[in-house]
């Protein structure tokens, strides 16, 4: 893509601008995440988010980041975030700071008062020293930095081989009780719903807001959700599973009591890894590593733990950034209140 008159990159505001360009951007980067893609965005703007996208000429290629911008009204600045952003085929030191340069431009255009951002580079990076030397401060974690990915470029019995004992013995427990994994796709939106909503209302989650994700990305056939099923035919088991620049994401799952006896969630995972491969996909990334028995289920089917290094914030204008968080405060509080009395009014 090529840079800005301005020597600081290229800025788009329009979602549908160049959206070729920004796909090959994304798809350039092995560690491309469906957060940076334009589904993720069409996804945010109906709820009511804008979009920019900054894109800066590193060293040896681009180097760019979808920024969703959060107004906090009557306040006219915005926090802008880029969660797993900003990417780079390539990264280096100069690389860096064009992107920096590019992003507070893009601040000044679109008073941003601070930027978020929380890259895909692991723990470890020299990029993190990078950032720190153009302004760049660690901040509180936003997304889970810490996940398990599995390397699908290799045979699938070496992928079965990579499974404990006792994950291999759970997987093929459920086949013999009769267990069956489908494609279920949108029709399967609503089984998969009914299994979610717990799961949903103890995470705050609004299980509607993932129906619209699942269109989004099955808009540009980057999407997939399977169904376990019991013997008699009955979903006990779900995964929701995204796709960009060749990785597979596992980004929502869901078990019935039924399922997690009969062992459905093992063969549910192990088909859903071993099909990603059919597929031609490098990388299985089961979205972040909880702990306790989540960690110990997850660590069952192999691949390597990963740790990114986390989310930074560049303070483009003090005053501004003073002002969203007090208008932010304001309003969290207004909507916290109003909360309370509904469910008193109701109750």
């Amino acid at each position: 893509m090529p840079d800005g008159t301005d020597g600081t990159g290229v800025e788009e505001d329009a979602l549908e601008r160049d959206a070729a360009a920004w796909v090959a951007l994304v798809a350039a980067d092995p560690a491309g995440s469906y957060l940076q893609t334009a589904a993720w965005a069409r996804a945010n703007r109906d709820r009511g988010w804008r979009v920019v996208r900054v894109v800066a000429r590193g060293t040896e290629g681009s180097i760019g980041a979808q920024i969703l911008l959060h107004r906090a009204p009557p306040s006219p600045w915005s926090r802008g975030y880029a969660p797993r952003g900003p990417f780079a085929a390539t990264l280096d030191v100069a690389t860096v700071a064009a992107f920096t340069r590019a992003a507070r431009a893009a601040a000044r255009r679109h008073r941003i008062g601070h930027l978020m951002i929380d890259p895909p580079w692991r723990e470890g990076h020299p990029a993190a020293g990078w950032l720190a030397t153009e302004g760049w401060r660690p901040a509180d974690a936003l997304l889970i930095n810490r996940t398990r990915i599995i390397d699908l470029a290799t045979e699938e019995s070496e992928l079965w081989s990579a499974l404990r004992s006792s994950a291999r013995w759970s997987v093929n427990k459920a086949g013999r009780s009769g267990f069956t994994v489908v494609e279920a796709g949108v029709d399967g939106l609503d089984d998969f719903g009914r299994m979610y909503i717990a799961t949903a209302q103890r995470g705050g989650f609004s299980a509607a807001a993932y129906r619209e994700i699942f269109h989004g990305f099955d808009a540009d056939g980057a999407a997939r959700l399977l169904l376990a099923r019991s013997p008699d035919g009955e979903p006990i088991a779900t995964l929701m599973l995204i796709t960009s620049a060749g990785r597979v994401v596992e980004l929502l799952g869901a078990s019935t009591p039924e399922g997690l006896r009969g062992r459905a969630n093992y063969l549910l995972k192990w088909e859903a890894i071993r099909t990603s491969r059919l597929r031609g996909h490098h990388s299985y990334d089961m979205w972040g590593v909880e702990g306790g028995r989540w960690a110990e289920f997850k660590a069952g089917f192999g691949g390597e733990e990963v740790a990114y290094i986390g989310p930074w914030e560049l303070v483009t204008d003090p005053v501004g950034r003073a002002v969203w968080q007090a208008a932010h405060a304001v309003r969290s509080a207004t909507l916290r209140l109003r909360s309370r009395t509904r469910r008193r009014t109701s109750g």
